[in-house]
């Protein structure tokens, strides 16, 4: 299904008017402005590459664009299109790289594709059991916004509660977001134990290749605050089998 749908075949569809695409249909997300690619295929134009699955992902992994650290939000949200720009690169690339969902520092939210149906190329080896978000950089200080990540965090809620992905993330031994790798998650080629686990994470938990800065810890800060379950990740980059 391509292309942009009428009030009539949306209701058709059973598809209101704002919201996430999940399972084909909407999974509203109360107060953010939702564009898909079956409102404006021109704003978030369909992903193509990857290829469709038919168990929903375990987990959410989110991202940021330029993978630069940030600890404090800018409080305001910063007017962008920079998530078009993104999401046209994704859909006409020849890379391999893909993702389902991406949120701008105006805290505006382009979708691309149904994580329930379609395997994005965003986390290598872990890309068949996640779905993947962007949270847009625009700069080289790598700013992330107060508005951007509550949005973030909305989208979150929305998608874990409509997937049955566990409200849950990753921690240091004294409860703070984890940014670095995690063994059990990462690669058997990287050295890691190459396990699933489902919940929320970030690409640093998946790769070596990646800095604390992919995500950084305010997205998962804010879903702490929101009472996601903490889950401890040793010296040894383990994982606790029980929450904090």
């Amino acid at each position: 299904m391509s292309g942009r749908l009428s009030q009539a075949e949306r209701a058709s569809l059973g598809l209101s008017a704002g919201g996430l695409i999940v399972h084909g249909v909407r999974v509203p997300v109360p107060g953010v402005s939702v564009t898909t690619w079956l409102d404006d295929p021109r704003r978030a134009p369909p992903i193509t590459d990857g290829r469709s699955i038919t168990a929903p992902p375990r987990a959410f992994v989110w991202h940021t664009s330029k993978g630069v650290l940030c600890r404090t939000l800018a409080p305001d949200a910063i007017p962008s299109t920079m998530a078009e720009t993104l999401a046209l690169y994704q859909s006409r690339t020849d890379r391999e790289v893909s993702w389902h969902l991406t949120v701008d520092t105006d805290a505006d939210v382009l979708q691309q594709a149904d994580p329930a149906r379609w395997m994005c190329w965003h986390a290598g080896g872990a890309n068949a059991w996640t779905l993947g978000g962007e949270l847009v950089q625009r700069d080289g200080t790598g700013t992330l916004t107060a508005p951007q990540i509550r949005a973030a965090a909305d989208v979150t809620d929305a998608v874990c509660a409509a997937l049955a992905i566990p409200r849950r993330v990753l921690v240091g031994p004294d409860g703070a977001p984890w940014i670095k790798q995690v063994k059990d998650l990462q690669s058997t080629k990287a050295g890691g134990r190459g396990l699933t686990w489902a919940g929320v994470i970030g690409h640093v938990h998946l790769t070596t290749d990646r800095g604390p800065g992919d995500p950084g810890p305010l997205i998962f800060a804010e879903l702490i605050a929101r009472g996601y379950a903490r889950h401890a990740v040793d010296a040894a980059g383990r994982i606790a089998r029980d929450p904090l």
